[in-house]
């Protein structure tokens, strides 16, 4: 039998005490979402490496009894690439989110891979750093039966070092774990491509082999922050990196004839693809959403020809 994936949306919170989560999980519902990604980067529920016994209450509130499936995206401040003495403060944050993810239901926990300065003389010691703490991590996400997704990101500034989309996926394959796999990230695959060079299609496909997640949002692939935009529209014509256009108003790779295949799921594996659409505004703006997400299914089922997928059509 084939495997099914599961197209759905990042939950967008304003505030950091969870009160407008409901309102946007009402919204992901109504849109026809299989998946809502809960973002512990907005969300105040851990502290120190702590759990918060009130806020995460009102989290767990917010999920329940909803016909969605969930993931967490846990804080943007891990990095297993940093300074020694702060490594062992994030992984109790990480735990921390395996915590809150089972408490929820959630089996994927997203967190992005490491970084550090390009001119760092150990790059090499803090690659194996890295895998020797995710590989604790995933005994960790193992006993709560969900999955680190490790994401691939793209040098956020001009001196900074990240893995590219393959050497992640030789990172996680040395790991070994089954409980350690990645998200693929397409966008900021491209970005990265775009910073160092590479074709991010070949890049998409040598880490979709490890992955069980997939964040599709779209971009240029020009990660320089420095054009400036005053007005969103000004904004759109030359788009730094880090504020993506709407879904194929970019240059999405996976819109490359040779991109059959490159989201091939192995049979028995249950992958979930959640699909980082912007709001857009103005009345029409949830009938965009429901375009992004019906174009991207039908994506999709090209490029798994080679079985079933089960994905529930916005609109």
């Amino acid at each position: 039998m084939g495997a099914a994936i599961e197209v759905g949306m990042s939950a967008e919170v304003a505030h950091g005490d969870g009160r407008d989560l409901a309102d946007e999980l009402d919204r992901l519902e109504a849109l026809g979402c299989d998946l809502a990604e809960i973002p512990l980067i907005a969300l105040c529920v851990i502290a120190g490496g702590r759990i918060l016994p009130g806020p995460t209450s009102r989290l767990v509130a917010a999920c329940a009894g909803r016909p969605l499936a969930y993931s967490v995206h846990a804080a943007i401040g891990l990095n297993f690439m940093g300074e020694p003495e702060h490594l062992r403060l994030q992984f109790d944050v990480a735990v921390a989110s395996f915590d809150v993810a089972a408490r929820i239901g959630a089996r994927h926990v997203v967190m992005h891979t490491g970084f550090c300065r390009a001119d760092a003389p150990d790059i090499e010691d803090r690659y194996a750093r890295q895998r020797e703490w995710l590989a604790r991590l995933g005994l960790e996400a193992q006993a709560r039966d969900c999955t680190i997704c490790v994401e691939n990101i793209f040098p956020f500034e001009p001196d900074h070092h990240t893995a590219s989309p393959s050497r992640l996926a030789r990172e996680i394959a040395a790991i070994g774990h089954e409980h350690v796999r990645a998200t693929l990230d397409v966008s900021h695959g491209f970005l990265h491509a775009g910073a160092c060079g590479g074709d991010p299609l070949a890049e998409a496909l040598a880490l979709a082999r490890v992955s069980r997640h997939v964040h599709l949002h779209d971009s240029f692939g020009r990660p320089g922050g420095d054009v400036l935009g005053l007005f969103a529209g000004g904004a759109r014509r030359v788009r730094p990196g880090r504020s993506p256009p709407p879904a194929r108003l970019g240059g999405d790779p996976l819109r490359r004839s040779d991109a059959r295949g490159a989201l091939r799921a192995r049979d028995g594996v249950r992958d979930r693809a959640a699909v980082e659409l912007p709001r857009g505004g103005g009345a029409d703006a949830p009938s965009g959403a429901r375009a992004g997400v019906g174009g991207f299914a039908r994506r999709l089922r090209k490029a798994t020809a080679s079985f079933q997928p089960s994905i529930n059509l916005v609109g």
